[in-house]
């Protein structure tokens, strides 16, 4: 005889598959990275980006252009100064841009990890003045110590915009090992006469 799962148990289970799904996005850790006690690019820094990964791609949403880049960032923090500045990330939100899916971690010296919590993701304004507001999301990420690294992953959104006018930044004010931008391009409905773009 079918067992009916409970609406509670259909819940829990949901929850535990998405949070296996979170774990597996994740990129695994080199111990060298966890080791290093000295930057590998400036060496009066404070911390350094170990990698930027953004995934650019156009869309059709709704009959709209829609520009999606998936940013993914690990940071090493060397000193106590890269830990009060990096560890706490401000991400601007400009027009009618969206950031969704926020997910983040700290690798401790051990390899452990300390998840970053959903109730510790805020909206608020990051800049304010009499000409000017500018609203984004903010996080802390937890328990981060000097040795460990951090990353984070979101998704930002812009409606009604495209990758061809966008600037690719491969320098930033975190010196970092490497930047990688992947291009996806917008796939277009095939035409009526079999032509496609």
């Amino acid at each position: 005889m079918a067992r009916i799962l409970q609406p509670s148990s259909l819940i829990a289970l949901c929850f535990c598959a998405a949070a296996a799904l979170a774990a597996e996005q994740w990129q695994p850790i080199d111990p060298t990275e966890l080791a290093r006690k000295t930057p590998k690019v400036d060496a009066a820094a404070d911390a350094e980006a170990i990698f930027w990964d953004i995934r650019v791609e156009d869309r059709l949403d709704g009959g709209g252009l829609t520009l999606v880049l998936n940013n993914y960032v690990r940071i090493k923090i060397y000193t106590e100064r890269g830990k009060e500045q990096y560890s706490t990330v401000e991400i601007p939100r400009f027009g009618q841009r969206r950031i969704r899916d926020i997910a983040g971690r700290t690798i401790k010296a051990d390899g452990s990890t300390v998840d970053l919590k959903k109730d510790a993701i805020f909206e608020r304004d990051l800049v304010k003045t009499k000409r000017a507001k500018v609203k984004g999301t903010t996080f802390v990420l937890p328990n981060v110590d000097v040795g460990d690294v951090i990353e984070y992953r979101y998704r930002e959104v812009r409606d009604g915009e495209a990758a061809d006018d966008m600037r690719l930044y491969f320098q930033r004010e975190l010196p970092m090992w490497l930047a990688t931008y992947h291009l996806k391009p917008l796939e277009l409905p095939t035409l009526a006469g079999g032509l496609s773009s």
